[in-house]
């Protein structure tokens, strides 16, 4: 049973970042990559939320981009390090935010003070199951959306 609950979520995440990948003209592939994955250059914008005891820590929430997605994985860079090894991944896209759970496999820094980090994928996370990533969720819609600012403001109150 655990075995097939693991396939259900990497498939789940496999869907949704091949939505992400295919909104937009694919990176052919090297000839000197060795990777059984293909991974395609993407700038996203993405936000990196710790999660501390398996909970979102929105005060330590560090602000990225996308470098590059594979169907259960990214590299993503950031202004500052998170230190926890499990993160929630909020993606946009069709006008809205999700979240996936992800695990940092490795962090490093580069140049210019900025961080990269590679991350497993694991499995979305349903909206609603923390209310804090739903009120974030919510505000990033915001971003894109043609709502008066003083709404966005309200909604930043309720966190």
């Amino acid at each position: 049973m655990f075995f097939f609950k693991n396939h259900r979520k990497r498939n789940e995440v496999n869907a949704f970042m091949r939505r992400l990948a295919d909104r937009t003209t694919p990176t052919l592939r090297s000839d000197s990559e060795t990777r059984q994955e293909l991974r395609v250059n993407r700038s996203l914008p993405v936000l990196l939320i710790p999660l501390v005891d398996e909970k979102p820590n929105v005060e330590l929430t560090a602000f990225g981009v996308t470098k590059n997605l594979s169907s259960l994985g990214a590299a993503i860079l950031t202004q500052r390090p998170v230190t926890t090894d499990l993160v929630a991944v909020g993606f946009w896209h069709e006008n809205h935010c999700d979240f996936i759970q992800g695990e940092i496999r490795y962090r490093k820094p580069v140049e210019g003070g900025y961080w990269q980090f590679g991350l497993q994928l694991r499995e979305v996370i349903p909206r609603g199951e923390f209310r804090v990533l739903s009120l974030l969720g919510d505000m990033a819609d915001r971003l894109t959306a043609d709502d008066d600012p003083a709404a966005f403001e309200s909604a930043f109150a309720r966190i």
